[in-house]
């Protein structure tokens, strides 16, 4: 059984693509049930797993009048929005339902996960929000820093709360994964990258403007505006300097008043959301990350490599993915290295071809969808049905060593 707050479609945003990608291949070998917090919005296409949506209350319509069972939610869980009748509601569907493994995909399951008894539990945490609000505190350019220290502190005392509960936590990085077991001490931490559909992300026989460049992501979230503005406040006029007739592509669904004026620039062009970003990506010469905060992995990396594009990005958004600078991938941190290293690469297309060629070998080789979900696959079997290890009296943890390091390691 997996746990989220909202349904895994439209895949406008990395965590439903993960939430889906995941469960679409173990449903392939097992019986999945997504549980949603909230129903969708709109018309839904034939999901390949069980999704049910569920509001607080109106999960078991059958006896409305069932009292919280002694639940008693914290500060930190009201801050977040949780509310009891649907911790309660959750725990009693995953007796019901005989749940092998619960999986919560959202930071509002953890108070689900915390409190279900009998049956293992993983807290799918991807990125880790902590981590992540203190970069934004430290670095953010857009938003409230007296919010996301709120933010923090909230999600720190929350998290430290209900993980000691959970059996095993995964996390997108290896980053991630070392931050998170340095501030709670939580014995099970095991890293699960994200992936990408190779078959589906391909390169494409399509012509490729020259003079095009392309970013991708939801404009909502913080650390893509904050690089969107970055990049258009400190690189984009140098480039456009050298390179008049270069012309700037930004996809993807929702808006910021902090855009509004990257709006008026000259030679970028808003999209908006798009059905489908292969044809995007296809068109455009170089795909650019210029991330300067954020955590985890970032799938619009994938997603160019998987094309055969080449990625101009700073080392913040490459994170733990396997590139080299130069072999399948551009690095650069500094605006004038990222406004030189963009020239050069449309300047040069033996080397975009070069480049692009070695980041399909390496998300072919390294970054799969398969290979994430049969980790998380051996993770679940390694929970539900534990090896029993004679020599120390307890179980045999098989497939991630590293969560079974000291705490204080």
């Amino acid at each position: 059984m997996v746990l989220r707050n909202e349904p895994p479609w439209p895949l406008c945003h990395g965590g439903r693509l993960h939430t889906y990608e995941l469960c679409r291949r173990l449903a392939r070998r097992h019986d999945v049930l997504v549980v949603v917090g909230h129903p969708s919005e709109g018309d839904v296409p034939p999901l390949p797993f069980a999704c049910r949506a569920a509001r607080a209350h109106r999960l078991f319509d059958d006896d409305p009048d069932l009292a919280e069972e002694g639940i008693r939610l914290s500060r930190w869980e009201r801050f977040f929005g949780i509310e009891a009748a649907y911790v309660r509601d959750v725990s009693r569907l995953a007796r019901e339902w005989r749940a092998e493994v619960v999986i919560g995909m959202s930071y509002q399951a953890l108070s689900c996960l915390s409190r279900i008894r009998g049956v293992p539990t993983i807290a799918d945490l991807q990125d880790d929000e902590v981590l992540h609000l203190l970069r934004e505190c430290l670095h953010g350019r857009t938003t409230d820093r007296w919010t996301n220290l709120k933010g923090l502190l909230s999600t720190l005392f929350y998290q430290r709360a209900h993980l000691p509960e959970i059996t095993a936590v995964t996390m997108l990085s290896e980053s991630d994964r070392r931050f998170c077991r340095w501030y709670t001490g939580h014995p099970r931490i095991v890293c699960i990258p994200h992936g990408v559909d190779c078959e589906r992300y391909a390169p494409r026989d399509a012509p490729v403007d020259e003079n095009l460049i392309a970013f991708w992501g939801g404009l909502t979230f913080d650390p893509n505006i904050n690089a969107i503005l970055f990049f258009a406040d400190r690189v984009w006029p140098i480039v456009r300097r050298h390179r008049p007739q270069t012309r700037w592509s930004i996809i993807g669904w929702g808006d910021s008043p902090h855009l509004a004026r990257i709006r008026q620039m000259p030679g970028i062009e808003f999209r908006g959301f798009v059905e489908d970003l292969r044809p995007e990506i296809a068109r455009a010469a170089v795909a650019i990350v210029p991330m300067l905060t954020g955590t985890g992995i970032k799938n619009k990396i994938m997603e160019a490599w998987a094309m055969g594009k080449p990625v101009l990005c700073t080392r913040r958004a490459l994170g733990n993915l396997p590139g080299t600078h130069g072999e399948n991938v551009w690095l650069a941190d500094s605006p004038r290295d990222l406004a030189d290293g963009l020239i050069e690469l449309l300047d040069m297309p033996a080397l975009r071809l070069k480049i692009g060629r070695s980041a399909r070998a390496t998300a072919v080789e390294h970054c799969s969808w398969d290979q994430a979900a049969r980790q998380l696959e051996q993770l679940c079997d390694d929970l539900a049905h534990p090896v029993a290890d004679r020599r120390f009296g307890g179980t045999l943890d098989r497939a991630y060593p590293q969560a079974a390091e000291c705490p204080s390691a």
